[in-house]
């Protein structure tokens, strides 16, 4: 059995979901798992530890490795760029030390982006002779050239490019969190098919159903108050450019006659903006609140009428999406209303899917929840809740992944 496990991405603090429920569960099956990470948090743009080198037990035999990579930066310009190049370099420089502390590792998973991950976690697992799995949450430089514009000849674009095709050459394995990244890697890059795995992104059923069993921990109270006593759809997130708030704000201004209002929960570069766009309409039917923990959302959810989520119709796509917040709407059992154009998961539930750009269409989805009778609501409350149970779990999602890690 491979017993050590080693996950290097850059940005998973001890709040990033996915690594670390997954290291939670890998752990419950008898592994050590060592997540190595910057103390540098990319959200808040500060440090979580000063120390060069800080290992705390998160859990047990959970041990996150915080390493302090400078410089400090607030945009994606070139001090993050020097910030990743800073990340490899204190890795690179502590790996070892890591090892002899924590446990050499049977499996490293380098995760991207950024496609750095790959490099350094490929030269531990040749250093210590263990398995290499490259891991991708995003597809870099792919959805930088079609997501960010960036130009496909650019320099950096051709560097990510080589490397992300090094990376998937001298993988053991591939695993995408997107269902049909297989065309990327397979179609267009000429990768053979069973080297790549899909590992979606989920949810921690069993934190959510811990937190609305307990009510806690409770909502901030400002937050708590809004949505008891109005009708609110809501959306809950990051605010920045890929989750098109301000075109949620956009489409729920054709319905604000109509006793229906907006709570948009979360925090990110593009959050200035929205409370513009807020203040310029004049109402208290809509408001925007400060990020709240993750063990929250389940609380707050139960209070909504409806979620809502948008993304544009980026190419990149074609792929497929693997959005938490989808995770979360659909086991809070409410309806959503969900603008995309992409193959998803909210229509398998009787959820209202439309097209990213008809405004209307999203604003009349929200009003025609209020005619859905109890039986209907009902059945998407149960087919929501059974999809996330059966699918995307982050308990089977962990087993899959073990499953793998074992047949390398």
């Amino acid at each position: 059995m491979k017993k050590v496990i080693w996950i290097v991405n850059q940005y998973a603090s001890h709040l990033e979901e996915r690594h670390r429920n997954l290291a939670a569960y890998f752990a419950r099956e008898g592994r050590t798992v060592v997540v190595i990470t910057a103390s540098f948090h990319h959200g808040t743009h500060e440090y979580l530890y000063d120390d060069d080198v800080k290992i705390v037990e998160r859990e047990e035999n959970v041990w996150y490795v915080y390493l302090r990579s400078s410089p400090v930066y607030h945009s994606n310009g070139g001090k993050r760029m020097v910030n990743m190049a800073d990340f490899c370099r204190r890795y690179l420089q502590n790996h070892v030390r890591i090892a002899a502390e924590l446990g050499k590792p049977d499996v490293v998973i380098g995760s991207s982006a950024p496609p750095f991950m790959w490099e350094i976690a490929y030269r531990t697992a040749r250093r210590f002779g263990a398995k290499f799995i490259a891991e991708f949450r995003d597809i870099w430089p792919l959805s930088l050239v079609e997501v960010q514009g960036v130009s496909p000849g650019h320099p950096l674009v051709k560097v990510f490019a080589a490397m992300e095709r090094r990376a998937y050459r001298r993988a053991d394995a591939i695993v995408g969190t997107m269902p049909y990244a297989w065309r990327h890697v397979c179609e267009e890059m000429g990768f053979p098919r069973e080297k790549f795995h899909w590992m979606s992104n989920g949810l921690n059923v069993e934190k959510a159903d811990a937190a609305l069993e307990a009510h806690a921990p409770a909502l901030p109270a400002e937050l708590d108050e809004y949505l008891t006593n109005r009708r609110c759809c809501m959306y809950i997130g990051s605010i920045v450019k890929s989750e098109s708030v301000d075109y949620i704000v956009e489409c729920w201004e054709r319905v604000r006659d109509k006793d229906i209002c907006l709570a948009v929960v979360g925090d990110g570069n593009v959050a200035p903006r929205i409370d513009g766009m807020i203040r310029e309409l004049n109402t208290d039917r809509v408001r925007r609140f400060p990020s709240i923990a993750k063990e929250q959302i389940p609380l707050a959810l139960e209070k909504a009428y409806c979620c809502l989520a948008a993304v544009p119709d980026y190419s990149i796509y074609r792929f497929g999406l693997s959005m938490n917040k989808l995770y979360d709407y659909l086991y809070a059992g409410k309806p959503v209303v969900f603008a995309c154009g992409a193959e998803n998961i909210v229509a398998r539930t009787g959820g209202f899917v439309v097209p990213f750009g008809d405004r209307q269409a999203m604003a009349d989805a929200i009003e025609r929840i209020q005619s859905m009778d109890d039986e209907t609501l009902a059945r998407i409350a149960r087919e929501g809740k059974k999809l996330i149970r059966e699918e995307y779990d982050y308990r089977i999602i962990a087993r899959r992944y073990l499953e793998l890690m074992e047949s390398l």
